[in-house]
């Protein structure tokens, strides 16, 4: 992922978006990427005039640039069709080295789900995406500070990655990092035989496990070993020591799509910072 020299931006113009374009600016001139803003009209209904809303777009997609993107390397681009899969294509065809946009749920639940657009772009994107469900708020700021990452690893086959990957952006930024790991509410599966002493060993084994990664990188990094259901300890353990920058993985399968397993949804739709899933 590091250098970034490529940030594919999905915009629909919301306060989402504009709260999402000051963190890409802050990315974008921290590596001196190039920012494409994409925008995809939906083809939501055939009476719908294609030609007024691309002219709307691309007033909406000057602004864009004039004020939430200044000072940036911008390519805008506006196009029709499927938004989902023109955004994972324009990534894909376009070797782009990250994607930055927000993402939603709807009503009450908003805090639990995932706009369908994000979680399409999410799984199947190629390429580290960075999103975050709560961005209307973020203050506009000239440069959004970075200065707690915080890196979960599952102990599977691509911690090393991930943890590679948290690494040098908390090194780009001068962050201060710590590595997160989630064990099992071992008192839920043990019920009347739980013992505390298994906890403390559940522990012990798990930070001897991370340490081991981090040597494998000549890393040493907090360690921070949590228990309970992954997304509510995370978000729990962000919010604690105020995360700018949550980093976790994706499976990546034989075809070379990440999957984004059931986890990774919960943890995103959780978090309260932004989330980099790799």
């Amino acid at each position: 992922m590091i250098p970034i020299a490529k940030i594919l931006f999905p915009v629909d113009f919301s306060a989402r978006c504009r709260g999402a374009a000051h963190a890409v600016r802050t990315v974008a001139r921290r590596f001196n990427a190039e920012v494409t803003a994409l925008h995809v009209i939906g083809l939501a209904s055939p009476s719908v005039d294609l030609d007024i809303l691309a002219g709307r777009a691309q007033q909406a997609m000057e602004t864009l640039m004039a004020c939430e993107l200044a000072g940036c390397k911008v390519a805008p681009c506006v196009t029709t069709g499927d938004p989902a899969t023109l955004i994972v294509e324009h990534a894909r065809n376009g070797r782009f080295d990250l994607i930055m946009m927000p993402t939603h749920g709807y009503g009450p639940f908003r805090r639990f789900l995932l706009g369908s657009v994000s979680a399409k772009v999410l799984h199947d994107s190629l390429c580290p995406v960075w999103t975050s469900a709560h961005l209307e708020e973020w203050p506009e700021v000239e440069n959004i500070p970075l200065r707690r990452v915080l890196c979960a690893v599952d102990l599977g086959p691509r911690s090393c990655t991930v943890l590679k990957c948290a690494s040098l952006v908390a090194a780009e930024f001068g962050a201060r990092l710590t590595v997160a790991h989630v064990i099992p509410a071992l008192d839920v599966f043990a019920g009347e035989h739980w013992s505390p002493q298994w906890r403390d060993q559940a522990v012990k084994a798990a930070e001897e496990r991370v340490g081991t990664v981090q040597q494998g990188l000549g890393l040493s990094a907090e360690i921070d070993i949590l228990d309970g259901a992954s997304a509510a300890a995370l978000s729990e353990a962000a919010e604690r020591m105020d995360a700018d920058l949550m980093v976790i993985g994706r499976t990546h399968v034989m075809s070379g799509v990440g999957k984004l397993g059931a986890n990774a949804y919960a943890i995103i739709a959780h978090s309260p910072c932004p989330v980099l899933s790799v």
